[in-house]
């Protein structure tokens, strides 16, 4: 009789000395190894070393209404307290321990919330009246984007995602308030718009006045579903947050560029229309940036494919409205250009917003003002909450889209848009309750953005 194990013997034999000797080593758990480090504060999660902020300046806000942006009562009597870029507890002046040596801020009668959130910027779009005059460069936009980012964070407004830029002067502004040198939102950066040859940021003429440019010829444009494979891998190695793509585009591009990036954990949002809208939708893009000529079945297709909307209201209704004189834009419509041969219509951009709150598609905050930032920011992020107001959002539903929805957009819920312990130290106080008028939300009295305070009002 053979009496050697058999293959299937020999196999169980070798399973079990190898569960044996697992057993006898140290937990080399997923949870025991996410514990030894810490991560990036942003959608690439990059692991960096355990962060150490025992020593950090400690702030307290003490006796103010804390609505903490989970939808639940507001805390009164609240007490929020902040230990470096983080918060270290959120509760009822009952429950809370303030610590020895804190800086107090007595905020009775005021009102506690979560930073804003603008999920549609871009930096190097701002300009100036008189820029004809002057020369226009990577350094002049990042000194004009270096602005706008203190004007943002000094309205509340403590993330910002910048969809689709020239060059890296975001992701260097970015960097810049990281490391405290300009005051300016958290910005989350996603490099170049991706376009096909001719197609939505590769035109001959710039948008709107007919004016020639140069065609852009860059690394953002590219042809063919392996080449927008190579466009978003190169976009990840410079470090993008987030993918923007735009149509038109062959189907096998928008498919290619959406599987990449989620290959990497990364998000796409789409500047689109028509078919390509539904196209995107189905292949699992994140987050569908304007109301532009959108199908009678996006709706639908977003809700089941779980696609965001960030309608962006404010850059259409300006367009259609007033126009942007100082960049030669007349008010009325997409006038000569060839990739948005469609007109637009406030009133059916808010129907579309209707439908899609109603649906339960999740609905962020985002401005996009192309032209005259210097006169329109920071106004034109309160009146896109004024728009979406109009489309039927109550006010609760609003301050939830400019918080904890837009942290849930931009997949960094964990960390950013409520205030919990443990989370990122973005706090601004209120001389008003915003969920009686949303108005209120200009009546800042602290802005507090990664545990700093950012803005401070002076008493008269």
């Amino acid at each position: 009789m053979n009496r050697r194990p058999s293959f299937q013997k020999k196999a169980l034999m070798v399973a079990s000395a190898i569960c044996a000797f697992a057993l006898a080593l140290p937990t080399t758990s997923a949870h025991a190894q996410r514990s030894v480090y810490d991560t990036t504060d942003d959608m690439r999660r990059i692991p960096i070393p355990k962060v150490d902020r025992s020593n950090d300046p400690v702030i307290a806000l003490k006796g103010g209404t804390v609505l903490d942006g989970n939808g639940g009562k507001a805390i009164t009597d609240g007490v929020v307290v902040t230990q470096g870029d983080r918060i270290l507890s959120v509760g009822t002046a009952g429950n809370v321990t303030i610590p020895q040596g804190a800086q107090i801020i007595d905020a009775t009668g005021l009102y506690i919330m979560p930073g804003l959130i603008d999920l549609h910027i871009h930096f190097t779009q701002q300009r100036g009246s008189d820029l004809a005059y002057y020369s226009n460069d990577a350094a002049s936009s990042a000194i004009r984007g270096t602005v706008l980012a203190k004007d943002l964070v000094e309205a509340g407004i403590t993330a910002a995602r910048d969809v689709g830029t020239g060059g890296n002067v975001a992701l260097r502004i970015k960097e810049a308030v990281d490391r405290g040198i300009i005051k300016g939102p958290r910005v989350f950066w996603s490099g170049g718009l991706l376009a096909s040859t001719g197609g939505h940021g590769d035109e001959i003429t710039s948008t709107a006045t007919g004016r020639p440019k140069n065609s852009s010829g860059g690394k953002s444009v590219a042809n063919g579903p392996w080449a927008w494979r190579v466009l978003v891998r190169e976009q990840i190695k410079a470090g993008a947050d987030w993918i923007k793509i735009s149509a038109p585009a062959q189907k096998e591009e928008i498919e290619a560029a959406i599987d990449e990036a989620h290959s990497h954990g990364i998000g796409v949002a789409i500047d689109s229309w028509g078919h390509y809208t539904d196209t995107a939708i189905m292949a699992g893009v994140d987050t569908l940036e304007h109301p532009l000529d959108m199908s009678d079945k996006a709706v639908s297709l977003m809700k089941r494919h779980g696609t965001a909307f960030v309608p962006t209201i404010g850059a259409f209704h300006n367009l259609f409205t007033t126009g942007y004189e100082t960049a030669h834009i007349v008010p009325g419509g997409f006038y000569h250009t060839f990739s948005r041969r469609f007109a637009i219509d406030h009133q059916d951009h808010l129907k579309q917003i209707t439908k899609a709150y109603k649906a339960g598609v999740p609905v962020g905050v985002g401005t996009d003002i192309p032209f005259e930032n210097e006169v329109r920011y920071p106004d034109a992020y309160f009146l896109e909450l004024g728009y979406l107001k109009e489309a039927g959002m109550s006010n609760e539903d609003v301050l939830a889209s400019a918080t904890r929805v837009g942290a849930n957009i931009l997949k960094i819920g964990d960390k950013l848009g409520t205030l919990e312990a443990g989370k990122i130290a973005d706090i601004i106080v209120l001389g008003d309750d915003p969920r009686v008028d949303l108005a209120h939300l200009r009546n800042l009295h602290y802005v507090i953005a990664d545990g700093k305070i950012a803005f401070e009002k002076v008493a008269r």
